[in-house]
């Protein structure tokens, strides 16, 4: 039991590092610090959960997100950063060190201008230690980590509300 735990743990330590790793390399390109960073543990999670009202919209948020034990938002702005290639080069490390360590790409979009990662652990409808990855040249780059666990189906609901399609993930 003790190996269990101590495996949990090591395996969660890992994954706030490297979040907090990669906000440090993205800090050391872009030259400063991010202009949001957002960060909350499980205390304030559920607190926010418990307020969020008894609307359709709100129980359907709370059902995706009361798996979440952390998440962490940071947003660089980006637009006057020359090192856009050094930024993707960046990105692209960091989304093949996490497949190397047994996560998976659920999306990924490259347009002309933009880039999207979404890439997370799998377990069925489980979708665990999710990081999400937007840059748009010459405005922002978003970091999202959570930590825990999504309930795809859930998540598949809330994204109606925001135009995001999520059919081939749930069909795989």
């Amino acid at each position: 039991m003790k190996k269990i735990l101590l495996t949990l743990l090591l395996s969660l330590s890992i994954t706030l590092a490297n979040a907090n790793d990669f906000i440090d390399d993205i800090k050391d390109i872009v030259g400063s610090s991010p202009e949001v960073n957002i960060n909350l543990g499980t205390g304030l999670i559920n607190t926010i959960l418990a307020f969020a009202g008894q609307e359709e919209d709100a129980k359907e948020a709370v059902a995706a997100l009361s798996g979440l034990n952390k998440l962490k938002v940071s947003v660089f702005d980006i637009s006057d950063n020359t090192n856009t290639q050094e930024l993707t080069t960046l990105i692209k490390d960091k989304i093949n060190d996490l497949s190397a360590q047994g996560y998976e790409q659920i999306v990924t979009v490259k347009e002309d201008d933009e880039m999207v990662h979404i890439i997370a652990q799998v377990d069925g409808n489980l979708l665990k230690n999710v990081m999400i990855v937007v840059m748009e040249d010459n405005d922002e780059l978003v970091v999202l980590s959570m930590d825990g666990e999504i309930d795809v189906k859930q998540l598949a609901i809330l994204s109606d509300e925001f135009d995001v399609d999520l059919d081939d993930i749930l069909d795989s």
